[in-house]
């Protein structure tokens, strides 16, 4: 299954907008194999994120891609956690995300 057909399936369905975006948000990577989701969509996260902060798009227009990049982030957690090795993926996914993401605060603030 890749990430792409895991998200389509989720139940309930998230908004179509918001799955869009995120598909969007990954680009080429919606295609990886669904083991992989925890890292990709991190890492998708981060990337968007960046974007948004360097183009200092603050305004509305960009809330549903903000909301795709928490439903993304959030979604790495998720699945992460219903793996056989939750405890161990979920340590190291956590420590990626936060240096990922928490690179992003002193770059911009």
């Amino acid at each position: 299954m890749t990430i792409r057909e895991w998200m389509e399936r989720r139940a309930p369905a998230p908004p179509e907008t918001l799955t869009r975006q995120m598909i969007a948000l990954l680009g080429d990577d919606a295609n990886a194999d669904a083991f992989a989701l925890p890292e990709i969509c991190v890492a998708a996260s981060a990337r968007a994120l960046e974007r948004l902060l360097a183009d200092a798009r603050f305004a509305r227009e960009s809330a549903t891609e903000l909301l795709a990049i928490d439903a993304l982030t959030t979604y790495a957690f998720e699945y992460a956690s219903a793996t056989p090795d939750a405890s161990s993926r979920l340590a190291a996914l956590t420590e990626r995300a936060a240096v990922l993401l928490g690179q992003l605060t002193p770059l911009r603030v």
